[in-house]
């Protein structure tokens, strides 16, 4: 299952918001809105906030493929 689809299950799941989520783990909101809708991809540590949050284990979210930091080392501007 995609990381956008995995994260809104496991928020779901637990009955929060996208809103409380964002303020349990210290992101914003429109990070976990962007996060769920496909339009970007997580750092290993904003997985890992998710994931605290969340009450799982990083791998329950997220592979490594999904990580942003898994391009290889190239940087995008």
């Amino acid at each position: 299952m995609p990381f956008s689809q995995n994260l809104r299950r496991v928020r779901l799941a637990r009955f929060l918001s996208q809103a409380e989520l964002a303020r349990q783990s210290g992101l914003h909101t429109l990070t976990i809105s962007r996060l769920e809708a496909g339009r970007a991809r997580p750092s290993t540590r904003t997985v890992r906030a998710l994931a605290t949050s969340l009450a799982v284990a990083p791998g329950e979210l997220a592979t490594p493929e999904d990580v942003a930091e898994a391009d290889n080392g190239s940087i995008h501007y």
